[in-house]
């Protein structure tokens, strides 16, 4: 359990793809007790009803309330999309969601179309339809669903992974070459991206992410973070690739594996 002098965050995921952002906050955060819980059992959330994600997104967030967590980010695009203003509307502690970085791409490249990499159900959500609305005229805004693409990630099929991914590139590639990622599991290939489109612009939202929950929670100290991981599943394909992710930046982490009664056991 946390001290009471340190900062306990809580973040979810469908998966794996929120560890993209831990990383983030992991580099720009001090001091902090990281709680992550992966609904590896019921993932991906993209392929799901809205009812059933924000179903599946409130169940993440009382476990997250259970460990103590004085705020939770939800580090999934399609959670954020379909149930964070739910969430907040109905509980007080503070919320955080990830929004496609659209906006710096759109400022970034006046006039130039901004293909979008999500999944449909982002794509198709009344929260993205409004963010476009507050987005300049002047660009072009290309939408392009990866349905599939986060479960092959999740799977560490990186190689099969990118080949969806580079399909759906070259489907854009000669009307635009910025790309948004809006989904965090598609970060892990944004170095394969650049390695064979070396002139691609692409953005991201997890820095930006990492940057507003500290300004906002005023979060300044320095010291060792430390992370436990929840993952609801005993297949070792997923613990594997957890290791592979997290063993790049946290020293100081745990995975605790929960049954289908809610038993914990620690790997």
């Amino acid at each position: 359990m946390a001290s009471d002098s340190r900062y306990r965050i809580g973040l979810f995921d469908s998966g794996l793809g929120g560890l993209s952002v831990l990383e983030s906050l992991w580099k720009e955060l001090g001091n902090i007790d990281f709680v992550y819980y992966s609904d590896l059992q019921n993932s991906p959330y993209g392929s799901l009803s809205k009812e059933k994600v924000i179903e599946l997104s409130e169940n993440a967030f009382r476990y997250l309330q259970g460990k103590d967590c004085k705020a939770v980010l939800f580090a999934c695009n399609t959670a954020t999309s379909a149930a964070a203003g739910f969430l907040r509307d109905t509980h007080k502690i503070p919320i955080f969601g990830m929004e496609p970085a659209v906006k710096p791409a759109s400022l970034s490249h006046p006039n130039k179309p901004v293909a979008i990499f999500a999944t449909e159900l982002t794509l198709k959500e009344e929260k993205f339809k409004n963010l476009l609305d507050t987005l300049p005229k002047r660009n072009n805004y290309i939408a392009v669903p990866c349905e599939g693409l986060a479960k092959l990630i999740d799977e560490c099929l990186l190689d099969e992974a990118w080949d969806l991914l580079n399909g759906k590139i070259l489907s854009v590639i000669k009307e635009t070459d910025v790309f948004v990622l809006g989904c965090t599991h598609y970060v892990f290939l944004k170095e394969r991206i650049l390695k064979h489109y070396p002139d691609v612009s692409v953005y991201e939202g997890n820095s930006g992410t990492a940057i507003h929950i500290k300004n906002v929670l005023g979060l300044n100290s320095r010291g060792q973070n430390h992370l436990e991981i929840f993952l609801n599943t005993s297949n070792e394909k997923y613990i594997h690739t957890t290791n592979l992710i997290v063993n790049k930046f946290a020293e100081n982490s745990k995975i605790v594996l929960i049954d289908l009664k809610g038993s914990e056991r620690h790997v």
